[in-house]
């Protein structure tokens, strides 16, 4: 299917806000995305979307079995869980009565099974079927497979909701956000992570920047994230900042390759070097050179963790390449 970006223009308003003045930015190419990939920004909200799609059930094809977030090794996987935790679910701990805990976009379980350890009531919600299968035979998990908002009218509400690198993959934000609005309780906690459109990463790199892919339809900043939280009934607590293990090596960034790539082959490495040298020393480093390689190693890096300055994980300033948003029901 080809897209013709002559007629790339969205037919409607923005679909947060409402506003119908949109400035197209990129047109990208992605392997295995038929046609370009065009990103426009609503010129009211700020946020980043991408237009025209592909239809629904190609979207939702997406995320099968060789979607490539499955195929990553498990120690990748635990790393992640280890940071997402004390990040984002560690400053929750002792202060939500039930300790009910829903993950959307579960994917094959890490997170829950190493909440499920520090004493969390957990579910999850996958799209993926084999993910889903994969987190419930090798976690004993119970994952409900499709949607939140497939799921939210006949579930019991949570006291903790946690989605992480989902909100940018879904066809409506605003359905989105509802929908885990509904399965709170009064006065539960969500917390939301999605790549940051306003991070210094982004800035730098523009079309080589980590968090594009054809996977990704809608890219917030801090100011359109919160506003569409808000609009959504929901109020922001805080608002934060960090870049994963995988992507915290300046070696390997994207956005720097061509500066090493310029070399001599023969300096290459030696500038890759030093650029890993130069990365600031902090917990996605320290995970991405020494990842945990089983649920046991994870709970003990947490238990250690939490116990040392679990403040200094995320910044306040929102310059890395993940954005996480804390609000309440």
């Amino acid at each position: 299917m080809m897209l013709d970006q002559n007629l790339a223009k969205p037919p409607r308003g923005c679909e947060l806000c409402g506003a119908n003045v949109a400035r197209r930015l990129w047109s990208l190419h992605f392997d295995g995305y038929p046609g370009r990939f065009s990103l426009w920004q609503c010129q009211c909200c700020g946020v980043v979307f991408n237009w025209p799609r592909q239809p629904s059930e190609a979207i939702h094809d997406q995320y099968n079995g060789d979607y490539y977030v499955f195929s990553s090794p498990p120690e990748r996987c635990w790393g992640r869980a280890v940071q997402t935790y004390v990040s984002l679910l560690g400053p929750l701990e002792g202060r939500c009565p039930g300790n009910r805990l829903l993950d959307v976009g579960c994917a094959q379980g890490h997170l829950l099974a190493l909440a499920r350890g520090r004493g969390w009531c957990v579910e999850g919600v996958e799209i993926s079927q084999e993910a889903a299968a994969s987190a419930s035979a090798e976690f004993d998990l119970t994952i409900r497979v499709g949607t939140l908002e497939d799921h939210a009218s006949h579930i019991d509400p949570f006291n903790v909701v946690i989605s992480t690198d989902v909100i940018e993959h879904v066809t409506s934000p605003q359905r989105f956000v509802q929908a885990i609005r509904q399965v709170l309780v009064p006065g539960g906690w969500a917390i939301v992570e999605t790549p940051n459109w306003g991070g210094w990463w982004r800035r730098l790199g523009g079309r080589r920047w980590l968090g594009l892919n054809r996977f990704h339809l809608f890219l917030f900043d801090g100011q359109s994230l919160s506003r569409l939280m808000e609009d959504c009934g929901l109020a922001v607590s805080e608002m934060r900042s960090s870049t994963s293990a995988s992507g915290v090596d300046w070696a390997w960034r994207p956005e720097l390759a061509p500066l090493s790539n310029r070399l001599p082959a023969g300096l290459q490495w030696r500038a890759r070097k030093l650029l890993s040298w130069a990365t600031p020393r902090n917990l996605g480093m320290a995970l991405n050179q020494n990842p945990p390689r089983n649920l046991d190693e994870a709970l003990v890096r947490v238990e250690h963790l939490l116990a040392v300055r679990p403040e200094n994980y995320t910044s306040s300033r929102l310059l890395g390449d993940n954005l996480a948003v804390w609000v309440r029901a």
